[in-house]
């Protein structure tokens, strides 16, 4: 197995080693009385450390590295930061190690101090070939820890997902209503066709639609315009009559048509682009969805009745939807499941986004609530752990599944990772 600093970092912090009888590599008595603060900047990796060294009482920082000539080769000797390290841990003994002003810096060998039986669990988890590292080994780990580590993790994927928010914010001059917008095109959109309605939702003139919001012919010229749906060659009277409103809007006011492609492939057609984007008409002009509504929503059913369309184009539904013998009614609406999406990827994302931008609590404790009540998402993902005898209990945890899968299991974080340490650890 290849020894990495991250790995004797874990080793160090979480003490897994034997700490009794230790010296230096010069033979002195060694009593770590204090391992230092993990140090997560520049500089030292444990702080404010203490230990006994010979005859000795020291305090100040402790460096570790896979080799001892690592000091060198990072150049610590010639950084005033690391002048007052006091031990110098390493796995491999290859060199002597002096201070900026010569003096030798005594060194420690972790490698005779740690057991076996942790560093082949640890090869193992990194080496093998399962779903996630851990596999074989997750049923023993307490339930009251699976818990409490996704209750972090729950909050931090939303920490990570206002990130981009926050992103979009500074690239549109701080304008909510619009980012709202550009985040619901998006989401709208699924997996499959998420990049070309966030490209629709960032080439809408949202400042314009809402001065059109009771003229459903403009708002549906516009948003099909835009999408690149029309043309002038249509033999649809419908479509025609969209074209010709859409060229005098872009000649008025400058719009582009989107470049993205659209994706259909495999797709059932109550995913298809049109009948999205006609949903997202109705929810512009029949339901005046702002993103001041987000902000003033007191309860769950509240942020459903939102996403809920009473009406949609009997036109796009006639030319998306399957019709004839065999078919299923569809109305064309946003499915209960598709609404509960969106909740938590748009209502709490951006109650969690302003409460973060501007220091309101109350907005960060509605997001949070929000995904507390509501139920467990349903995908691929949530089902293979459920397999493993882990079940989210509300969407709240399984958005922390959903973190721990692609930011822990998927990368091999498993250092950084509650379950995977505590599987480390024990035994």
């Amino acid at each position: 197995m290849v020894m990495t600093e991250n790995l004797m970092q874990f080793i160090w912090k979480l003490r897994l080693f034997n700490t009794i009888g230790l010296r230096s590599t010069d033979g002195e008595p060694l009593i770590l009385m204090n391992f230092g603060q993990h140090n997560l900047n520049a500089g030292p990796d444990f702080l404010m450390s203490h230990i006994l060294l010979g005859d000795k009482e020291w305090y100040g920082n402790i460096e570790l590295h896979v080799r001892s000539s690592d000091w060198d080769r990072h150049h610590h000797r010639d950084d005033a930061a690391y002048n007052n390290v006091i031990l110098h841990v390493v796995w491999v003994n290859d060199k002597v190690i002096y201070r900026s002003d010569g003096s030798v810096i005594p060194t420690m060998l972790l490698s005779v101090y740690v057991n076996q039986h942790l560093l082949d669990k640890y090869s193992t988890m990194m080496n093998t070939t399962n779903w996630i590292p851990c596999q074989s080994q997750l049923s023993s780990v307490d339930v009251l820890k699976k818990t409490m580590w996704l209750g972090a993790l729950s909050y931090e994927r939303l920490e990570m997902k206002v990130q981009t928010i926050f992103s979009l914010l500074a690239d549109n001059d701080n304008d909510w209503e619009k980012v709202f917008w550009i985040w619901i095109c998006r989401c709208m959109g699924l997996k499959v066709n998420a990049e070309a309605f966030h490209e629709l939702g960032e080439k809408l003139p949202i400042s314009l639609l809402k001065k059109y919001r009771s003229d459903t012919l403009k708002i549906e010229a516009i948003f099909f315009g835009v999408a690149g749906f029309l043309s002038g060659n249509a033999h649809d009277e419908h479509v025609k009559l969209l074209y010709n409103e859409f060229v005098y809007q872009q000649v008025a006011h400058g719009m582009e048509v989107m470049s993205a492609v659209w994706k259909k492939l495999r797709m059932r057609p109550y995913n298809f682009p049109e009948l999205r984007i006609a949903q997202l008409v109705a929810l512009f002009t029949d339901k005046s969805l702002s993103f001041s509504m987000i902000l003033d929503l007191e309860n769950l059913e509240d942020a459903r009745s939102l996403f809920r369309i009473e009406q949609l184009s009997e036109y796009w539904k006639s030319r998306v939807l399957p019709k004839g013998k065999g078919c299923t009614a569809h109305s064309g609406r946003i499915g209960a499941d598709t609404i509960d999406i969106l909740i938590v990827n748009v209502v709490v994302l951006f109650l969690f986004a302003y409460g973060k931008y501007y220091g309101i609590e109350r907005y960060i404790d509605k997001a949070i609530d929000f995904l507390e009540t509501l139920p467990v998402e349903k995908n691929a993902i949530i089902k293979r752990f459920g397999e493993f005898d882990w079940h989210a209990e509300n969407a709240a945890q399984s958005q922390a599944i959903l973190q721990l899968k692609k930011m822990y299991c998927d990368k091999r974080q498993c250092l950084h990772c509650r379950i995977g340490a505590e599987i480390l650890r024990s035994g």
